[in-house]
């Protein structure tokens, strides 16, 4: 689902895109894609098969201006968070996690978001075929 719906959506927006100047594609997956969690072989399934798809992509599409890549987040605060959260700890939000993040806090929506408006600017304007993994540094901490 994750990426079967992606390539469909994709292909039909790809011929507008290729006639523009610019042409952005920005993939949503999961730093879980990076530790393949046990219990999770659906989700890290569909979630690496999105992933392929955004890198065949951006080889496909970098003569037609179009730029793919892919924002990874870690744990966001959102209602699937707090779903995730849930089942996993048996705790009520993600904000209980706050203390034990790298930065003190779960990933927000706009810190995605912000991500997301930042490869789509042209301040990104050399940027396709990369995946940005907006997790507080959770993979890079050395608790993480």
């Amino acid at each position: 689902m994750h990426a079967l719906g992606a390539h469909r959506l994709v292909g039909r927006l790809l011929p507008g895109m290729r006639e523009a100047a610019r042409g952005d594609v920005v993939m949503i997956s999961s730093s879980e894609v990076s530790s393949m969690q046990a219990l999770g072989g659906p989700y890290n399934m569909g979630k690496a098969a999105l992933e392929a798809l955004a890198f065949t992509l951006a080889k496909e599409e970098i003569g037609n201006h179009v730029h793919v890549n892919v924002v990874a987040p870690g744990l966001v605060a959102t209602d699937m968070g707090d779903r995730l959260v849930q089942a996993k700890l048996g705790e009520s939000s993600t904000a209980v996690l706050d203390a034990g993040m790298p930065l003190g806090r779960v990933c927000q929506p706009e810190d995605v978001a912000s991500v997301v408006r930042f490869l789509v600017s042209p301040a990104a304007g050399y940027v396709t075929g990369q995946r940005i993994v907006v997790d507080g540094g959770a993979n890079a901490s050395p608790t993480g």
